[in-house]
């Protein structure tokens, strides 16, 4: 039997306007350094969908977009925050191995090996090992060496 996938709802032309100017904003405050106010400005943004939010592609992004940003920045503890709320909105997960995959990333990058190469599993589990296309060598040669990683901790 074939899984349902569950399709996101586009926000109101009226809220989306609003949307595409806050997120340009926060996108121009990361570009010159004003990590806070732009992160501010993302978590802003979060506020003006109606709910159920999750029901909103965008949400996702907007919280995926400061996930990114927190990892930029190095700021683990929010990345992980963040990465863990946005399993509450993301459709899908069941056949889909994106938000594990993501989870593999910041993890991977906070250097919590365990964490990291669980979620990969499981990514690879459900979406295959293309889920590492276009995504930077480090994480598909972590997925295949973990002792190499492991043994520098």
């Amino acid at each position: 039997m074939t899984e349902k996938i569950e399709m996101y709802k586009d926000l109101p032309e009226h809220l989306y306007e609003l949307f595409d100017k806050m997120t340009d904003e926060a996108y121009e405050l990361f570009l010159n350094k004003k990590y806070d106010e732009s992160l501010k400005k993302y978590e802003e943004c979060l506020g003006i969908f109606p709910d159920p939010k999750g029901d909103y592609g965008d949400y996702s992004n907007v919280i995926e977009w400061m996930i990114e940003k927190y990892l930029i920045i190095e700021d683990y503890q929010n990345a992980i925050m963040w990465v863990e709320k946005l399993g509450d909105y993301v459709k899908n997960k069941e056949i889909m191995g994106d938000w594990e995959f993501l989870r593999g990333i910041v993890y991977f990058e906070s250097k919590d090996w365990n964490k990291s190469l669980n979620n990969f599993k499981a990514a690879v589990k459900k979406t295959g090992l293309r889920i590492f296309r276009e995504q930077p060598e480090k994480y598909i040669d972590f997925y295949k060496n973990p002792d190499k990683y492991i043994k520098e901790q």
